[in-house]
């Protein structure tokens, strides 16, 4: 049984039973010939098969990597930035800002109080009154992918549009989810992904800590509050990552523009 599913779910099963197909048609018209209407659409079929066959075949990912590889991929990364966080005393909820120089950054507070302006070439940053660490949006390299392979252009303004955007990511661009539901207000949005496909992503984490999910995330989670941030212009603050089987419901508060 193992073994006949993995034939079938094979990125060459489907072009081999065209490919068959198309032989057996051939086959038929060579010895049914009678130069008629019959023949004639039974020659058509068998081009036709044996075409979307090599069509197929073409198109076809002939390396797809395993779904436990990469569920398990993002999560050393997070969990060791969660980990030396919390070693240095911040456990403050990450923040997603986006800059002019069309990139996302994460920010953790240090300390409370409005976050300034910060240079981006810093990592600690001390001022008088403000303190935190910032580093590159974990989500930061999909997005750019995103932008330059799929075209992706985020809207501007209005938190709807921003919220039918990620669904659209999360669904048919990258198909992380069967049923993405975005349910806005001016000051938060929460995310609902069903039949999420890297929910061992999240469990993995939420066993060391669910404070992982708020204080870093993963490179999903902030795929879309690095969109958030960028659509709105606003610091998008990370609130709760909550995986009920194989729903996920992702919560960021938005905050005032600086």
């Amino acid at each position: 049984m193992k073994l006949k599913a993995s034939l079938i779910s094979s990125v060459y099963f489907a072009p081999a039973v065209l490919f068959l197909a198309a032989v057996l048609t051939f086959t038929v018209y060579i010895f049914t010939n009678r130069a008629d209407m019959t023949s004639a659409l039974l020659l058509l079929a068998g081009f036709m098969l044996f075409i979307t066959g090599i069509l197929l075949l073409t198109l076809a990912d002939r390396r797809p990597l395993p779904v436990k590889l990469t569920e398990m991929l993002p999560v050393a990364g997070s969990l060791d930035l969660a980990t030396v966080f919390a070693d240095l005393g911040v456990t403050s909820s990450t923040i997603h800002r986006y800059l002019p120089s069309d990139e996302c950054i994460q920010i953790n507070p240090v300390t409370g109080g409005s976050i300034p302006v910060i240079l981006t070439d810093l990592t600690f940053v001390s001022t008088e009154n403000w303190n935190g660490v910032q580093y590159r949006a974990l989500g930061s390299p999909l997005l750019s992918q995103l932008k330059r392979e799929d075209n992706l252009i985020i809207p501007a303004g209005s938190i709807d549009r921003i919220g039918t955007c990620i669904s659209e990511v999360m669904n048919d661009t990258l198909s992380l989810a069967e049923k993405v539901t975005v349910k806005t207000t001016d000051t938060s949005v929460v995310i609902i992904l069903e039949e999420f496909a890297m929910k061992k992503t999240c469990a993995a984490l939420q066993a060391q800590s669910p404070k992982c999910c708020t204080m870093v995330g993963c490179p999903v989670c902030s795929l879309m509050a690095s969109i958030l941030a960028e659509g709105s212009g606003r610091d998008v603050e990370s609130i709760s990552a909550v995986l009920d089987g194989s729903a996920l419901t992702v919560s960021f508060a938005l905050h005032s523009a600086k």
